[in-house]
């Protein structure tokens, strides 16, 4: 079985994402000069929880289903307003540059999982701004993936 460290690390390697994984204090020290790349994408996935699923006898574990949150980011400008502060949605604010275009690209990324024959039963985001030391705007995802235990064998 293919765990999902390696799914969506392929997945973020398909769409030309940055792919960390480690736990969130460790994600914060990714290099704030390397994300001055105001084009790079990142794919910071945090500690996962696992769970097995065994078939109907107990006898044999046939999915496992994955818990778990991202960062799906891009570096920010701390100095720009969010949406419409001085009084005109600015297509410069940090929604507009940050967030809405990674609002498509994570919906892009569920289908990618979901094409690939993977359940698919939580796929959900909020907005983050200024997040971690890197100064990073975009969406925290959430998921809950069930993956059957012969995938990718």
């Amino acid at each position: 079985m293919t765990d999902i460290v390696r799914i969506l690390h392929s997945v973020a390697d398909a769409r030309a994402l940055e792919y960390h994984y480690g736990k969130k204090a460790a994600l914060n020290l990714l290099d704030g000069t390397a994300a001055q790349d105001t084009g790079k994408v990142y794919l910071l996935h945090e500690f996962t929880n696992r769970k097995s699923q065994y078939n109907s006898s107990g006898t044999r574990i046939e999915n496992t289903l994955y818990e778990g949150k991202f960062f799906l980011v891009k570096h920010a400008d701390y100095t720009l307003p969010f949406y419409a502060e001085t009084g005109n949605p600015t297509e410069t604010g940090k929604y507009a540059t940050g967030i809405e275009p990674l609002l498509q690209l994570f919906a892009l990324l569920g289908n990618d999982l979901a094409c690939h024959g993977l359940t698919v039963t939580q796929w959900e985001n909020i907005d983050v701004t200024d997040a971690l030391d890197a100064n990073m705007d975009g969406l925290l995802c959430s998921y809950t993936i069930t993956v059957p235990q012969a995938y990718g064998n």
